[in-house]
């Protein structure tokens, strides 16, 4: 389903003020400020993209309360009546994606369809076991049957009520209800700072600033936080493909397997949708690699697949806990977090849309406690620093070599990074073969940035900002592009490049 998306590209009058500001136009942010509009708020979103063009637009779009972190480690980090309550609050967002796509009138292709989990090996049958107890004890409908899939024959888990949609027609429907109840959304606004005081002020690059007596960060690894979340989560990327399939040759359903990395599947049309081979984002190797790893899983196990119609990666950004961060951030006052998106990315936006508003409002909420951003998370320390290791170890590569030795190296439409005296710097060579050089340092925190030559991106393997080709800044924690290269006295770099050389891997995971 291809969907237009209106631009909002309409400039927000400088020095306005209002209620809430939500920063950040994906499901999350959307969501919010739709429910905010609806009780009577004063709401102005602004994005500086379009509106789901962020990880909105990369979804595989399971819409799923069988949390990809399994009730059962769930339990054992927080108990049973904390997973209980995370399985219904995912439940009641599914409930809730399906009402306001009623009552507005998407056409969102909204579907009921059964989940399944199967083991991904004989070895994973116990895993089924652990699972299905702990799903009962937390009032999940589920149950063991036997594999519905000509390829996994054995027991599974079937969990009923889940569902799948098209995510960006959603959100245009949101969108446009927003407008309709007198919200205001203005895309193409990059927000640089949140200024504390009361009220606060959000200011856009330019000089702008809009004033609002509350704030929502909604931009997924959030802006609002250096440090706090940062080292509470930890981003991964994760690779998706399109491939052709008769229609009627397989179940309309959602699967997911007990892999690590797992694989998730579902149907879209005539077109079978596969993701999987996470890992931690600028750590990987070739994206290529995971794409053509992802089709071989495919084609094994759907043998009537065609032709690979697409292929995408998108960001998680995995809780240690295995618990989102939604509601009011400890670090700065009147603000207001939904991040930690893990694999449910679109039921937490939508819970997000449940907590957020009533806080806003003075007013408890029933699922506030368990997705409390300034709660502890002393019970999965060790999670915390694996990752944290994994974040820290990449600060090596101010002592490397860098990429590339030359960038003649370096062909067009490609970058690298390469090292001039004590700097790295992130180059990158045009299609036109002109070479664009910025500082190699993430403004976030100063990591070193990689690479990625199928985003054609420049990812952090720290914390997970990410900048496209010229070095401005896509996605947080970073706010600011990557900096401007040092100046250097040597001679301009030729235009056309040699044949590119073998690059050193940097960082397999």
């Amino acid at each position: 389903m291809d969907v237009e998306v209106p631009s909002f590209d309409t400039p927000v009058v400088s020095g306005s003020h209002t209620e809430v500001c939500v920063i950040g136009a994906g499901i999350a942010g959307v969501s919010i400020a739709h429910e905010l509009v609806r009780r009577g708020a004063d709401v102005i979103v602004v994005d500086d993209g379009p509106i789901a063009g962020g990880e909105t637009a990369r979804t595989s779009a399971h819409v799923s309360n069988a949390l990809d972190d399994r009730f059962h480690w769930l339990e054992s980090r927080h108990g049973t009546e904390a997973a209980r309550i995370a399985a219904q609050s995912h439940a009641a967002a599914i409930d809730l994606i399906e009402d306001n796509a009623a009552m507005i009138g998407l056409d969102c292709e909204f579907a009921r369809i059964d989940g399944w989990l199967v083991p991904a090996s004989d070895r994973d049958h116990g895993e089924l076991e652990r699972e299905l107890a702990a799903a009962i004890r937390c009032g999940v409908a589920v149950e063991k049957l036997d594999s519905p899939f000509p390829f996994h024959r054995g027991a599974a888990l079937r969990f009923r009520d889940q569902a799948r949609f098209q995510p960006v027609a959603y959100v245009r429907g949101l969108a446009a209800a927003i407008i309709a109840q007198g919200g205001q959304i203005h895309c193409g606004l990059h927000v640089d700072a949140i200024e504390p005081g009361r009220p606060l002020g959000v200011r856009l690059r330019g000089g702008g600033v809009i004033w609002a007596k509350h704030v929502v960060d909604a931009t997924n690894a959030t802006i609002t936080s250096m440090v706090r979340f940062p080292i509470r989560q930890a981003p991964y990327r994760t690779y998706v493909i399109a491939i052709e399939i008769a229609p009627g040759s397989t179940l309309d359903a959602l699967l997911w397997d007990t892999a690590d990395p797992y694989h998730y599947v579902r149907l879209a049309g005539d077109r079978l949708i596969v993701g999987g081979e996470d890992h931690r984002t600028g750590h990987g190797s070739d994206p290529s690699y995971h794409w053509n790893a992802l089709e071989e899983w495919t084609r094994q196990r759907y043998p009537e697949t065609g032709e690979v119609v697409a292929r995408w990666s998108g960001q998680c950004m995995e809780p240690a806990d295995g618990l989102a961060f939604i509601g009011k951030n400890p670090d700065l006052e009147g603000v207001y977090v939904v991040t930690g998106d893990s694999g449910n990315g679109l039921t937490h936006a939508t819970i997000g849309s449940m907590i957020i508003p009533a806080l806003i409002e003075g007013r408890d909420h029933p699922y506030a406690a368990l997705y409390d951003p300034g709660r502890s998370t002393l019970r999965s320390v060790s999670t915390i620093v694996r990752e944290a290791l994994s974040s820290n170890y990449p600060y090596l590569d101010w002592i490397g070599r860098g990429d590339v030795t030359d960038p003649v190296d370096i062909a067009r439409g490609e970058g690298a990074v390469i090292r001039r005296g004590v700097h790295l710097i992130a180059a990158y060579r045009d299609p036109h073969g002109v070479l664009h050089e910025c500082s190699a340092r993430c403004p976030h925190l100063s990591g070193v940035v990689s690479w990625n030559a199928a985003e054609k991106t420049w990812d952090c393997p720290c914390h997970g900002s990410r900048f496209d080709p010229l070095g401005r800044v896509l996605n947080p924690p970073a706010v600011s592009d990557l900096p401007a290269a040092p100046a250097h006295d040597e001679k301009p770099q030729p235009t056309e490049p040699r044949t590119p050389t073998e690059r050193r891997p940097r960082h397999v995971r």
